[in-house]
């Protein structure tokens, strides 16, 4: 009898126990999931703000973007306006304008400079064809006429002085024919653009295919009225 008891007492002691712990761990597994609930709230709403901030990023960085594209094209149309005007008072086209502008940065000229240049030049060959001024007896030894060069968009004009004194006039004596054809400021222009810095200027703006025609200018001037 006394061991019955004793078994009794144990099962019942030993199964209060058994049970009080597996509420214990229902408690806590009720409290646990209730954290990691309330965790995963907060982390879905980080998760959002975060993702409502990237949208907005996005969105920032996608306007600036445009904005930025516009103000290139602006930009870019600006000074295809600034080449045409240019191209126009000094009797030329506007690819040539667009050449020399590249050449000239390549050299380290201004086109402040060569637009100076260019209209010295005019004035010399302008002379030339009537007979007077410094330009003729330069232009004999170059075996050239103003009336040719005239004829000639500026950069081929440059191209043809520049390669008739190399073949023509000795070196030493290069400098006194180049002052009577283009002045004194416009020769240490042009002697900065040398023929080969021409041609790779044409070069390069035909390989990235930016060459701007007049006839270019024309449609953009109907497109953009």
């Amino acid at each position: 009898m006394a061991e019955k008891r004793v078994s009794v007492r144990l099962a019942a002691v030993g199964g209060k126990q058994v049970r009080a712990e597996l509420e214990g761990v229902g408690d806590a597994g009720v409290k646990g999931f209730g954290r990691m609930s309330k965790e995963a709230e907060i982390a879905n709403a980080r998760l959002a703000a975060f993702s409502t901030r990237v949208k907005i990023a996005a969105a920032v960085a996608v306007a600036a973007a445009a904005a930025a594209g516009i103000a290139m094209i602006r930009s870019g149309l600006e000074s295809i306006d600034a080449q045409a005007n240019l191209a126009q008072s000094l009797g030329t086209t506007a690819r040539s304008i667009q050449l020399l502008t590249f050449a000239g940065d390549l050299a380290g000229v201004s086109m402040d400079e060569i637009a100076a240049a260019t209209k010295k030049l005019t004035l010399k060959l302008s002379d030339a064809a009537g007979g007077t001024g410094t330009a003729v007896d330069a232009l004999q030894r170059l075996h050239l006429t103003a009336t040719d060069l005239q004829a000639l968009p500026l950069d081929e004009r440059i191209v043809a002085i520049k390669d008739a004194l190399a073949k023509f006039v000795p070196p030493a004596e290069r400098v006194a024919v180049a002052l009577a054809l283009f002045g004194d400021k416009a020769t240490l222009a042009f002697s900065r653009i040398d023929s080969a810095t021409l041609r790779q200027a044409l070069q390069d703006i035909t390989d990235f295919g930016v060459a701007v025609s007049d006839q270019h200018l024309g449609l953009r001037g109907d497109a953009f009225g």
